[in-house]
């Protein structure tokens, strides 16, 4: 029986169900425009094959002060009739009242289904075929293409929900408590399944079966986040559990978004070099079901993966929460994937009927959204509050109070330090919480913030809104600039703070991409030189160094059909570990209780360290996935291929060989960091370090 069914037919017409589918710059400003690097498509215009040609937009305000109409349009009238209000193409933007509330761009349907045409319709050349080889880095272009979530965090939903809770320690049910001194993992570890942990806790020696790497105590899965062995099983698996349980399958629905309902987001990812065909990512995921099922322990039960169809594009809120309750409706034990860009609300209305929401499901929620479901929100990365935490301890250690010797000139150079956050949200405010944290945790770390700016990206305006929040930046007297974005922001910025003889430290703080080569060459070079950066994904590195691909390269000896596996495996490994972990009476509680007990795997330079609940790793139970940070900057003059191939000058390095912190242990000076010292860094890893090589084991025997 295959571990992955195709979704039934489709819903009665009018219900949130849907059948399964098989598949510029201103003009005024050309000093602005001309240092543009080209971004890797050729044209020499700075826009890249993964982002729309045209220029984008943003919304400033002054968050510490009462809010202020913004001058959008550089016209010295401070009003705001630029900045971020709704525009259906750049050519034709219809003026809003001074002060009216800004709305991002969209651009016409007629105009986004060309796109995506034009994207699917490209044939397949040399640029296409590299992509094949930078598969990890165009599977994240997926998350670009419709969301800027991962560095902030929306959620909310009902306060009244009261879903159960088990687990161990001092919680009461239904809890999950911030003190991780209250988890007992002893506890936890003997009421779950006999794990070589555990039988070291009894004193029993036990057979743990073929699967069994009895020199690692973990299954033998080419993977150093392969999770701890299990007693192979036999007896009574209890039978219907939970929901989308029962004695023989545990139901788990894969979301994924339609290209024809999201044409901009698949233009993008397509662009991009991402395989957006739904079909081969669902045969990719359909084989490593049927892996998983023979590797991991599932106590009798199949995992049944069925595929749902979203009904909107990635940022329609109102079909994510129409799609949430309609899958509800078919009672899955868990879901991944979401859509990208309203996950926020995703999320918390599965969570609010008693589903588990996987990777994807949840990017980047708050701590108060999971701990307010607790048991049934799994962000994949650090929490939003974690990942403040972590880049306000790099800042405030290497960038503190003092002069800003990192700034581009002399005269920079000498002043003390007046730093600003410039930094994204949408029209919904899903992210002030994430600022508010990393807001907090900047003066933890004795940073004070002169001015705060925030803008929504808007490709449509983004030059001439980048002029709005240098000139601010520039009057404010600020000499160092803490971003945090997405990827395509930093490249206007940069190339209009140059145009206006500006020239500030930047330090690139929780980001989507903009740590990435590709991104990173659309911006001013010289500018973007002079600072660093947190980096919370894997070190770079060609499809060798990716977990995803050597996975199904090992068990079928080919590449998978499908090059964003590195996005949609490890959502599927993610249930696969829980599922092992929990044992067989099978809970949300003992599916989180399971992955608390998961030990703390990775921390090499490209498989960053990832754990759950209480392993004095952060001061709080840790509710997020992955735990530290790599350091970088940005050399001009290095010389390679970025993430899809292109060969041409600029490369970010990884400071000392790539090393990875975890809160309370990044360097804290200059010359511990190794920033800026080009003989102790990495620009690429060609193979993997031998602290991130997995043992090497037959393959297996697969049904």
């Amino acid at each position: 029986m295959s571990a992955t069914d195709e979704e039934p037919e489709a819903a009665e017409p009018g219900t949130p169900d849907t059948p399964e589918t098989t598949e510029a710059s201103d003009p005024d400003r050309p000093e602005a425009t001309a240092a543009a690097p080209d971004g890797g498509d050729g044209d020499g215009d700075g826009a890249s094959a993964a982002e729309p040609e045209s220029a984008s937009g943003a919304s400033t305000t002054e968050p510490t002060e009462p809010t202020e109409p913004v001058d959008g349009d550089g016209d010295g009238d401070g009003e705001g009739e630029a900045a971020g209000v709704e525009a259906p193409t750049a050519e034709s933007a219809p003026a809003a009242a001074a002060g009216a509330e800004p709305e991002p761009v969209r651009s016409s349907a007629a105009e986004r289904a060309q796109r995506a045409a034009a994207a699917r319709a490209k044939p397949e050349g040399g640029l296409a075929r590299s992509l094949k080889r930078y598969g990890p880095f165009v599977a994240v272009v997926v998350i670009v293409a419709g969301a800027i979530a991962i560095f902030g965090g929306g959620g909310g939903g009902d306060d009244d929900n009261d879903q159960g809770g088990g687990g161990g320690g001092n919680q009461a049910a239904g809890e999950i408590t911030t003190d991780p001194a209250s988890i007992d993992n002893d506890r936890l570890v003997r009421d779950g399944p006999m794990t070589p942990e555990k039988a070291d806790l009894l004193g029993e020696d036990v057979d743990f079966g073929p699967n069994c790497d009895t020199e690692t105590g973990r299954i033998k899965l080419p993977s150093i986040l392969a999770p701890p062995c299990v007693q192979p099983f036999e007896g009574d698996n209890g039978g219907a559990t939970s929901p989308g349980v029962t004695a023989d399958e545990v139901l788990v629905i894969r979301y994924e978004t339609d290209p024809d309902l999201d044409p901009l987001g698949a233009s993008i990812a397509s662009g991009g070099g991402a395989d957006v065909n739904p079909e081969t990512t669902n045969e990719a995921l359909e084989n490593y079901a049927r892996l998983y099922q023979s590797l991991f322990e599932t106590y009798g039960r199949t995992v049944k993966v069925e595929r749902f169809v979203g009904t909107g594009a990635s940022d329609d809120r109102e079909a994510a929460v129409a799609d949430a309750r309609a899958i509800a409706e078919r009672e899955p034990f868990a879901v991944i994937g979401g859509p990208a860009q309203a996950t926020s609300v995703f999320s918390t209305e599965l969570a609010s009927a008693g589903v588990i929401c996987g990777g994807g499901c949840s990017i980047a929620e708050p701590e108060a959204a999971i701990a307010q479901y607790p048991n049934l929100i799994y962000d994949p990365g650090p929490t939003p509050e974690q990942g403040g935490m972590l880049a306000a301890e790099a800042i405030g250690n290497l960038a503190g109070p003092g002069k800003a010797e990192m700034a581009g000139d002399d005269a920079t150079r000498a002043k003390d330090r007046v730093y600003a956050l410039v930094h994204y949200d949408n029209p919904d405010g899903d992210y002030e919480h994430s600022t508010e944290a990393l807001t907090a945790a900047l003066a933890d770390n004795g940073i004070e913030l002169e001015t705060d700016v925030e803008f929504f990206l808007d490709l449509a305006r983004a030059q001439e809104n980048a002029r709005t929040i240098i000139t601010r930046l520039k009057e404010a007297g600020v000499t160092t600039i803490i971003y945090s974005g997405d990827p395509f922001t930093p490249g206007p910025l940069t190339i209009e703070a140059t145009a206006q003889d500006y020239h500030p430290e930047w330090i690139l703080g929780p980001n989507v991409l903009a740590d990435s080569a590709f991104f990173a060459r659309m911006m001013d070079p010289e500018q973007w030189s002079h600072g660093f950066g947190v980096s919370f994904i894997a070190g770079r590195g060609a499809v060798e160094t990716d977990d995803s691909w050597n996975i199904y390269r090992w068990a079928f000896g080919e590449d998978p059909p499908n090059n964003t596996v590195a996005v949609s495996e490890p959502q599927l490994r993610g249930i696969f570990t829980g599922i092992q972990m929990a044992g067989p009476e099978l809970t949300p509680e003992k599916f989180r209780d399971g992955l608390f007990i998961y030990p703390p795997s990775g921390g090499g330079p490209t498989v960053p360290l990832v754990s759950r609940g209480s392993h004095d790793i952060w001061p709080q139970t840790d509710l997020g996935g992955t735990d530290d940070v790599t350091l970088i900057w940005w050399d001009p003059e290095a010389s390679g291929e970025d993430e899809i191939g292109t060969a041409g000058d600029g490369l970010y390095r990884y400071a000392n060989g790539g090393e990875r912190y975890t809160v309370g242990n990044l360097p804290t000076s200059l010359e511990a960091s190794g920033l800026f010292d080009d003989d102790s860094s990495v620009t690429i890893y060609d193979e993997l370090p031998p602290e991130d090589t997995p043992p090497d084991y037959p393959a297996p025997d697969i049904d």
